[in-house]
């Protein structure tokens, strides 16, 4: 493949979906490169790659949550045979009530059948164990966990590199050449192009029509400094706080709509730290070592955007998977292979045609 010019697929972006899909078209035979910028602009590669199944205030899931959590499990174990690592970590969450209403969102859910797997018990504030600070309490939540975004992605690229199928490059949507047969960038041919370069996308000509909602995140990554005990789980308040590899601990996260950047500020990381000060009985044990920042992929409707271009059968766009990614982008992935390939119905929540009439305004 290394010598060929012709690919069936293009992909430019190698972030978790650009990965996840070119691993899966491969998979089907198809022949495919994959262009990045060196993760120069991946979200991915700072990400803390949660596994959290009930997202906000009010707890809420999406109807799809079973189907995603299956292929988590598939998927990155299936990886993980192939690379000889794990880079899925289940870990149980829990999740503090920041007031009364909460606890009353919680209730709601308790009663819906099809979550309650993912629901543990409810726990006053004297019941709870980890040394938080939780004042109308909390309770457990299942289902949850992390993923190792950064190894899974060098994998991956190791993967794609030794199969001819991964080159360095960054892509101007002005040398992309369309033909009848198909598209064109310097040497190459494809007869399909899929963008998955995340916020990009939005100044993408052919996409820009799309309501992308772009939300830059800082984290911050810490080590103890002290014996002073520390959660052995997730903790999900008004922040989160994750136990990760070498003892050490992710903390976020902001959220700036008005940012389209990958610089970590002073008063991002005050923000994370004062919100940890509330989180923590012991906040002194913890000491920052490094401040990350990346733009999520987000959108107006908090859904992602899947398919082809309506007027372009070529171009197609797999992205805007937000906060989400390392929870939904396995099981999206096999449903965009199955359109590309086999023109299988995508979900009517994903499908980028929802949004036609925005491009006929435009």
């Amino acid at each position: 493949m290394s010598s060929a010019t012709h690919y069936d697929y293009l992909i430019i972006g190698q972030g978790l979906a650009g990965s996840l899909l070119a691993w899966r078209l491969a998979q089907k035979g198809r022949r495919v490169l994959v262009l990045d910028d060196g993760h120069a602009t991946a979200s991915s590669m700072v990400a803390a790659g949660l596994i959290n199944p009930l997202a906000g205030m009010r707890f809420n899931h999406s109807p799809f949550i079973h189907h995603w959590l299956g292929d988590v499990a598939q998927t990155y174990h299936e990886l993980a045979g192939l690379a000889g690592e794990e880079f899925l970590q289940w870990l149980d969450m829990l999740r503090l009530f920041r007031s009364p209403e909460q606890q009353r969102f919680f209730e709601r859910q308790k009663g819906k059948k099809e979550i309650e797997d993912l629901l543990g018990a409810r726990l006053e504030a004297e019941n709870i164990t980890q040394p938080v600070q939780a004042p109308w309490g909390g309770f457990e939540q299942h289902h949850t966990g992390w993923v190792r975004l950064p190894r899974l992605l060098e994998f991956l690229s190791r993967w794609l590199r030794t199969r001819g199928m991964l080159r360095n490059a960054t892509v101007s949507w002005k040398e992309l050449e369309m033909r009848q047969s198909g598209l064109c960038w310097k040497d190459i041919h494809a007869s399909h192009v899929v963008f998955c370069d995340g916020y990009r996308s939005m100044h993408n000509p052919w996409f820009s029509w799309l309501p992308f909602a772009p939300d830059q995140g800082e984290i911050l990554t810490l080590k103890p400094v002290s014996s002073a005990p520390l959660p052995d789980r997730i903790i999900n308040g008004a922040n989160w706080l994750l136990p990760v590899d070498d003892h050490h601990f992710r903390l976020g996260a902001t959220h700036y709509h008005d940012r389209q950047d990958n610089l970590a500020t002073q008063t991002g990381q005050q923000r994370l730290l004062q919100g940890m000060n509330k989180l923590l009985l012991y906040p002194e044990a913890l000491e920052v070592i490094r401040a990350d920042a990346g733009v999520r992929p987000a959108t107006s409707d908090r859904q992602p955007f899947l398919g082809t271009h309506p007027q372009h059968r070529r171009l197609h766009l797999f992205n805007g998977f937000g906060a989400h990614g390392s929870l939904s982008i396995p099981w999206y992935a096999r449903r965009m292979t199955d359109w590309l390939i086999e023109q299988r119905p995508l979900p009517d929540n994903a499908d980028l045609l929802r949004h036609r009439n925005l491009l006929l305004k435009s």
